[in-house]
Parts: structure tokens; C-alpha cells; sequence
């Protein structure tokens, strides 16, 4: 789902994408005998056989090749959102079709990812810490936009992120997790903070 990148074309961009998925693979099998903690890039990288030049090619940080389904989410909602449509609807649309468009695959790489995180702390804060920049940089787009720089702005995309989050963690906990599940979540918290001021 990188940046929802078109299908390679050239047998080099096949091979790229064949590389980082397989970086991927590498990574969270390590991390799921070992510990996300425990687990080194150097061993990752001997897992894929890859050169280490190779992973920072595609990751910029350990955490990044952990995380990458949830960074591949976002990167994806900032090529939709329309920063000059100030509301929570707006706000909510790109993330919708995101998900509409992510397919399983993504949907079971996402649920791998979330237990990893949930086995890890200092992962975990790094999953928050994508979260937060998320927040400054919609923000952002929305001042530069002509919104307010002011506490309603940041409310705003404070409580549309914290609806996915929640809708993440009920269904990283659930038995059965779908895409249609988990858009099923994240409808059903989005759909309540309509509700928390009456």
C-alpha cells in the first residue's frame, strides 16, 4: 500500500518493492520470537538478505519497517485530505476511502503490525509519536489553509486521530480482524463524537 503506489512496471521497481516486503517479513518474524526490542537491523537485514544500505534505503529508522503499514495508511490519507475543507467531515472522508481502497493484504499486515506493537513499549510510543506528527502536520495544512491557528483547530484533529486510535485498539483486540471490521470500528468511534457534547 506504500503511498498507494501504482503496480510496478519495470522488473527494477518490482524487485524494490520485492525488497522492502520482504525487509518487512524479516523484521516481524524476528520480532515476534525475539521482541521488537531485542530484534537489530543487522539481523534483520541478514534475515532478508539485504545490506544495511538497502534497509535505510526504504526505512529511515528501525521502528519504521515495523510501523510501515500504519505510515503507509497516513501517507495515503495526506495525498487525499483537501486541507481548504474545514470540518470533522472532511476531515473523516479521506480516511474512509483509504481504508476502502487498503484490501486485505494491507488489513493483515496492519494486524500483524498491531501485535508487535502491543508487545513493546518503546514501539508503541514510536506508534504514538507517528500519531502526534500526524496531528501537527493536518494541522498545519489547515492553518496554512486559512483556519485558525487556535484550540477548535487542534481539538478538531486531536479528536477525529483519537477516534482511529480508539477504533484501532478495539479492533487489534478483537478475535476477528477484517478490513470490513475495521472500518466497521472506526465508523462506530468517528460516529460518537457527535454525541459527546450532548
Amino acid at each position: 500500500m506504500a503511498s498507494r503506489p501504482s503496480r510496478p512496471t519495470s522488473l527494477r521497481e518490482i524487485k524494490k518493492a520485492e525488497s522492502r516486503q520482504q525487509i518487512i517479513r524479516s523484521a516481524r518474524m524476528l520480532a515476534s520470537e525475539a521482541g521488537y526490542d531485542a530484534t537489530t537491523v543487522v539481523q534483520i537485514c541478514a534475515h532478508a538478505r539485504v545490506g544495511t544500505s538497502t534497509f535505510f534505503r526504504y526505512f529511515p529508522e528501525k521502528q519504521s519497517a515495523f510501523l510501515a503499514p500504519e505510515i503507509e495508511l497516513w501517507n495515503r490519507y495526506l495525498e487525499e485530505f483537501d486541507p481548504a475543507q474545514n470540518s470533522l467531515t472532511a476531515l473523516d472522508g479521506p480516511l474512509d476511502h483509504v481504508l476502502a481502497t487498503a484490501g486485505e493484504q494491507w488489513a493483515e499486515d496492519f494486524s500483524a503490525s498491531l501485535d508487535i506493537i502491543g508487545r513493546s513499549q518503546v514501539l508503541a510510543k514510536h506508534s504514538f509519536d507517528h500519531c502526534i506528527d500526524m496531528e501537527t502536520t493536518i494541522v498545519s495544512r489547515l492553518v496554512d489553509e486559512g483556519a485558525p491557528n487556535d484550540l477548535f483547530t487542534h481539538m478538531k484533529v486531536g479528536v477525529f486521530l483519537a477516534s482511529w486510535r480508539i477504533a484501532q485498539s478495539r479492533w487489534g483486540a478483537s478475535p476477528r480482524r477484517t478490513l470490513r471490521s475495521l472500518r466497521t470500528c472506526r465508523r462506530d468511534a468517528f460516529g460518537l463524537i457527535a454525541q459527546l457534547h450532548d
